[in-house]
């Protein structure tokens, strides 16, 4: 998910919860942990408080062990990042259905962490992190099949056996790509669906996305919030004149 999107959420949840219920001292004290290990530049302790995987904004890989972090630590925690987490004070922290995020008017959401104190997100790009990004978009895009190859940001890449799909928000709106038969994204596209709607699901998190082509309708749910690891995760719900005619679960791909 795009980043930017993120900050925006984080802010107005912020604004409608000003009055938000009292931090436990439990997170207080773990995020001046947090902070203190940041300022000491302490990736190898810090890194055992990571819930991985952790993301990185498409197309960035994930990152998956300690010793990824540790060896990825000074590419997130770039000078500036580190100066802005300085100006942490207890006033900064925001509960959200057992979630920890650093949002105020100095913080937009660039730090989370969960009720056991481990860092779920991180949504901070450094400077590094955004040439990275830039130049693997290059070498993806020229990759791509002509007929989809300009696109601004890419929202969701998924598989399913020989199915390949893809939603990107274009300068003609959100889009959805689909291959199928195990064809690679150099092909040509068996289905281009612009003009998709782009949801939040609530206030639990997770995305919906949902694009109309005829009587058809392609609803891709991207669900972080449930009772189960079934439950959770990436889908695609195939409707007919609004009668759900499958359902599949993807797996999320760069």
């Amino acid at each position: 998910m795009n980043i930017n999107i993120v900050f925006a959420i984080a802010l107005l949840l912020w604004n409608a919860n000003c009055l938000a219920v009292e931090i436990p001292s439990s997170i207080l004290k773990q995020y001046k942990n947090i902070i203190s290990l940041v300022k000491e530049n302490n990736a190898k302790k810090l890194s055992k408080l990571i819930e991985y995987p952790l993301k990185r904004q498409d197309p960035l890989p994930y990152i998956y062990t300690p010793k990824q972090f540790i060896a990825y630590y000074s590419t997130i925690f770039d000078k500036p990042f580190k100066q802005k987490l300085m100006s942490y004070n207890d006033s900064s922290v925001f509960e959200h259905y057992g979630s920890y995020g650093l949002v105020d008017e100095s913080f937009h959401g660039e730090l989370w962490i969960n009720e056991k104190g481990k860092i779920t997100s991180i949504n901070y790009l450094s400077s590094k992190e955004l040439q990275h990004k830039d130049q693997l978009i290059i070498n993806l895009k020229k990759h791509m099949h002509p007929s989809v190859r300009n696109w601004q940001d890419n929202r969701i890449t998924g598989k399913f056996k020989g199915l390949t799909i893809r939603i990107d928000m274009t300068d003609k709106g959100l889009r959805y790509v689909s291959w199928s038969k195990g064809r690679s994204m150099s092909e040509k596209p068996d289905l281009i669906i612009y003009n998709g709607i782009e949801e939040p699901q609530g206030t639990m998190g997770g995305w919906t996305w949902t694009f109309v082509n005829g009587k058809w309708t392609y609803i891709v749910d991207d669900v972080e919030i449930c009772d189960n690891d079934e439950q959770c995760g990436l889908f695609l719900r195939l409707s007919l004149n609004d009668t759900e005619k499958s359902t599949i679960k993807l797996k999320e791909i760069k």
